[in-house]
């Protein structure tokens, strides 16, 4: 999308969309000048949503058995911690791209942090 883009470019090279000639994403809402906030409440619900619907059917059995697990904590307002953790190869990002597609058609705050060490 061209919000990820945009931080990639940011973070890259420190010039935003508009200085390399591509347009800036639409902003929905300002919250209070927050632009972590901004970037996560300006997704395309509707696309998210067809993204969630083509790739739920090709998790394997092991991502099905995480991917229920933690969507059923998020639909019960459970909350919480989760880590994953698997062989390289096995289909974590996917996993979690898939995961944070599916909050965020929602229309919620969806934020993904690695530990390290």
């Amino acid at each position: 999308s061209l919000t990820a883009i945009g931080d990639l470019l940011q973070a890259m090279c420190g010039r935003s969309l508009a200085q390399v000639g591509l347009p800036e994403p639409a902003v929905v809402h300002d919250l209070h000048g927050n632009a972590l906030l901004n970037r996560e409440t300006s997704y395309d619900e509707e696309i998210l949503s067809a993204v969630v619907a083509e790739r739920e059917p090709t998790l394997t059995d092991d991502q099905r058995v995480a991917y229920e697990g933690i969507s059923n904590r998020m639909a019960s307002g459970e909350g919480g911690i989760v880590f994953l953790d698997a062989p390289g190869g096995t289909g974590k990002t996917y996993l979690l791209n898939l995961l944070l597609a599916k909050v965020r058609s929602r229309g919620q705050v969806a934020l993904a942090v690695a530990s390290s060490g």
